[in-house]
């Protein structure tokens, strides 16, 4: 649950503004739904207005994007516009990255079922000894989550997504303790929930493109073995062939 309001919150001052979940999925770049579940679960804190609405505090989705000393009222100040933009901006792209974006989107409806992956998932973090086993799609803004076990949210940011490593290499891309690599350790995923530590994954492909990624996430540092990333290697292969299949069949049901 959301941490509850502490008793002086209704006298904040001005310069950090209650927000709604609203507001803060505006400025967070996710929907509301999202921004809903991330209060609920304390991952955004948050407290219950006696009506029963969550309400944030600006300073709280600040944090979240992992900018945490904005100043606003002098000049040359970072607005939140500009924030957003460094956030959306602070990872590697690919040499191909809009054409890879453009194929995702327009393709990404043809794979529905999420059945398939979920077992993908789940034999992931059996095989690995993991807490989390994701299955993403990399859209031009957003982390999709096809199969998400052991993390109860559907998506981030694109700028949050590790797998951005991840598409841009073929082999497999691990990270043994993300709080002391400096591509990460500022990660709202790192510094808040689930409070990702060890991250390996290797990429999704499809007719050449780089839909995702199949991703494994722990809590605690480690160090990838060589049959946990023969594993991984294997589950792809099964996660691409789900993947090509469900697109073929969507299109054969359209002819």
């Amino acid at each position: 649950m959301g941490r509850a309001a502490p008793s002086d919150h209704d006298d904040a001052p001005d310069s950090d503004p209650a927000m709604t979940s609203r507001e803060a999925a505006k400025l967070l770049g996710v929907s509301i739904t999202t921004a809903q579940m991330w209060m609920e679960s304390g991952m955004l804190a948050s407290w219950k207005t006696p009506g029963g609405h969550r309400r944030t505090r600006h300073s709280s989705v600040m944090s979240l994007l992992g900018h945490q000393e904005v100043v606003r009222d002098e000049p040359g100040a970072i607005t939140t516009t500009e924030i957003v933009s460094l956030a959306d901006s602070a990872y590697p792209v690919i040499h191909n990255e809009s054409e890879r974006a453009d194929f995702v989107e327009n393709t990404m409806e043809d794979a529905t079922s999420e059945t398939a992956f979920h077992r993908v998932t789940w034999l992931a973090n059996e095989l690995l000894d993991t807490p989390i086993a994701l299955i993403t799609f990399l859209t031009s803004e957003r982390q999709i989550f096809r199969s998400a076990h052991g993390l109860n949210i559907t998506g981030t940011p694109r700028s949050w997504a590790f797998c951005n490593y991840t598409i841009a290499q073929s082999e497999v891309f691990c990270v043994v303790d993300a709080t002391k690599d400096a591509r990460f350790k500022n990660n709202p995923l790192v510094i808040s929930a689930p409070f990702a530590r060890f991250y390996a994954g290797i990429r999704l492909m499809y007719q050449g493109m780089a839909f995702g990624s199949l991703c494994v996430i722990d809590t605690e540092p480690r160090i990838l073995r060589s049959h946990e990333r023969q594993a991984l290697e294997e589950l792809a292969a099964l996660a691409t062939d789900i993947l090509r299949l469900q697109i073929l069949e969507s299109k054969s049901q359209r002819m």
